[in-house]
């Protein structure tokens, strides 16, 4: 009897090893997964911001050519386009500030995991 509980013992604590090495995989692989994704959100994101900048870079020029030549109305309008194209360049700085921090987070995860694991 003393045998079979031994060999169930030992079983068991064979299968929490296998076990917890699966889950330790599975969160390295999530974790570099994140990574990756966050290094495409980034990358977008900054293609995106150099497209906003370029609109909102026209708009001041058009708007300082109207109030060079006194066109006030014009220069209104390049103005409130100039200010909708800024909104938008900060709510992607915004983007790209948020997913710099999951990057930073994931990466710090993924060495904690692979320290964690690793011993």
């Amino acid at each position: 009897m003393r045998r079979v509980a031994l060999l169930g013992s030992f079983a068991a604590a064979l299968m929490l090893t296998g076990a917890s090495s699966a889950f330790a995989q599975s969160d390295v692989y999530r974790d570099t997964r994140d990574i990756r994704r966050d290094r495409a959100d980034i990358y977008r994101d900054q293609a995106i911001l150099r497209e906003e900048r370029a609109e909102r870079n026209y708009d001041a020029r058009r708007e300082w050519r109207a109030v060079e030549q006194g066109d006030w109305r014009a220069a209104r309008y390049w103005d409130a386009r100039r200010r909708h194209e800024q909104h938008d360049v900060n709510a992607i700085e915004r983007d790209l500030r948020h997913d710099r921090g999951d990057l930073a987070r994931d990466k710090a995860d993924l060495r904690r995991d692979i320290w964690r694991y690793s011993r």
